[in-house]
């Protein structure tokens, strides 16, 4: 990379973190650079194009792990439903097989959402009727709002996060609130994992973000901050589960490609099914000390457009709401 700079603070010259992290798809490896003044990262040198890096497979667990997600998320998707008085609009940006625009909808709520390609659209359109379009808010009507915007686990796969928060925030309602999630590289969970961690996950994300660089990044397009939370049950402990056995085993993300049924099984990934087992026992107490520590794998972040949030919090310096835990 030359003269990088880095896409949350504009900090110049970037430094190196990353030599080779390695794609568990491909077998390719990407430098991940980051920003001395945020930490936020950033992955080198992108592909021209992602087609290769994302199969058919990817994101699609099989039905035990599936309706373990659901479970989960059903209790996620509740909470923000109840940041509402009343059921409304909502729109998802990146949402997969739907599972989350479908618990809102049996909430009462109107939903949409996008995906990246068409095919990946039909997958939750032939699964759960919802109406998804292929693409991103811009293959909707542009004078339609929305209540509730949800972009998770998407914002680290765009080329250009700005663009995508400044779209986002033109089509919130004044009452509204976006909803971002993405993992945090200043976790305990990825110092750990180094260039293995599970949800570095090159080249897929191309950025990696901080609490710090990711507040600065949201107040760019008239966002504000109005809570963070780094409580992630449906991604934390797995991921601390992943990332202990990719440090132990030179092929990164052998039981997720399992679980995914990309590979089929055979006696060493059984042994890590067996393995996963019993460092399973580790993972929640790992991942209940870093929610409380603020340094959670995943961080979701609740926004909302600039001049909802009160004077006071407004005069207070932005990492202090990177601090509540919303536990």
């Amino acid at each position: 990379m030359t003269s990088p700079v880095c896409v949350a603070c504009g900090t110049d010259g970037l430094r190196l973190r990353y030599q080779a992290a390695p794609d568990y798809i491909t077998g390719d490896r990407f430098q991940v650079w980051f920003c001395p003044s945020c930490g936020c990262g950033r992955t080198s040198a992108s592909p021209e194009t992602l087609a290769g890096y994302y199969p058919d497979e990817y994101r699609q667990y099989n039905k035990v792990i599936a309706r373990i997600l659901q479970i989960l998320y059903r209790r996620r998707v509740a909470r923000w439903a109840n940041l509402f008085a009343t059921a409304g609009s909502a729109f998802e940006v990146g949402c997969g097989n739907g599972l989350m625009l479908t618990i809102l909808r049996d909430l009462g709520w109107r939903v949409a959402g996008s995906e990246r390609t068409e095919a990946a659209a039909r997958i939750p359109r032939e699964q759960h009727g919802l109406h998804v379009v292929a693409g991103g808010l811009d293959a909707l009507d542009p004078s339609e709002q929305f209540d509730l915007l949800l972009m998770i686990q998407v914002l680290e796969h765009l080329d250009d996060p700005q663009h995508a928060l400044r779209a986002l925030a033109a089509r919130l309602k004044p009452e509204g609130k976006l909803i971002i999630g993405v993992p945090n590289f200043s976790s305990w969970q990825s110092r750990f994992g180094g260039d293995a961690w599970f949800h570095l996950d090159v080249p897929r994300h191309l950025h990696h973000f901080t609490p710090r660089g990711l507040i600065e990044l949201i107040g760019q397009p008239g966002l504000d901050v109005e809570s963070v939370s780094f409580v992630s049950p449906e991604h934390d402990p797995y991921g601390w589960l992943q990332s202990i056995l990719n440090r132990i085993d030179g092929k990164p993300n052998r039981l997720t490609r399992l679980l995914m049924r990309i590979d089929r099984p055979d006696p060493i990934n059984l042994l890590h099914v067996a393995a996963g087992c019993i460092l399973g026992v580790a993972a929640m107490p790992l991942s209940l000390a870093s929610w409380v520590a603020g340094r959670g794998a995943v961080m979701e972040i609740i926004c909302v457009r600039r001049g909802r949030v009160s004077h006071q919090s407004q005069k207070a310096a932005p990492m202090r709401a990177a601090l509540r835990l919303g536990i």
